[in-house]
């Protein structure tokens, strides 16, 4: 058996493309694997969201991260 692997940007169109691929002939199974975020990946998404403390010290910071 032989696999393809076909990338989705817009996960909101994902059910449709996936019942599409199913209907062609010689298709058996259709199956998801979603992608995980990388640590990069996930660390602009904090920045772009405001999720970014600043502490002046060490001691600052671990009372922030207490809190």
């Amino acid at each position: 058996m032989k696999q393809l692997t076909v990338s989705i940007e817009d996960a909101s169109m994902l059910e449709q493309i996936k019942q599409a691929i199913s209907l062609l002939r010689g298709v058996t199974s259709v199956s998801l694997k979603r992608q995980r975020k990388t640590g990069m990946e996930r660390a602009i998404e904090d920045i772009d969201n405001g999720r970014v403390y600043e502490a002046s010290s060490v001691e600052e910071l671990m009372n922030q991260c207490k809190s």
